[in-house]
């Protein structure tokens, strides 16, 4: 089961959409999901596939802003003279 919905999610994140200046991911509309499944039916119900799936998309939009965070402060360290 959880290998399933594993590839789902690697399938319906190539859906993804992106937004902004930036590029943020978006998150994965549940239309995505849908289309998934009326081409790759599951034994899973509904309701526990799309939780499943939206808790990995949120994992996922939740490193993402960190790792831009931490790039954006690394960026900024980079500028400021050393103190001495």
């Amino acid at each position: 089961m959880v290998a399933e919905i594993l590839e789902a999610y690697g399938h319906i994140g190539r859906s993804r959409q992106y937004v902004g200046m930036i590029g943020a991911p978006a998150p994965i509309a549940p239309a995505a999901i849908t289309e998934y499944l009326d081409r790759y039916p599951s034994v899973i119900c509904r309701e526990e596939f799309d939780a499943a799936i939206f808790a990995l998309d949120d994992e996922f939009r939740r490193r993402w802003d960190e790792q831009q965070e931490k790039a954006q402060a690394e960026s900024e360290g980079k500028g400021r003279p050393r103190k001495r």
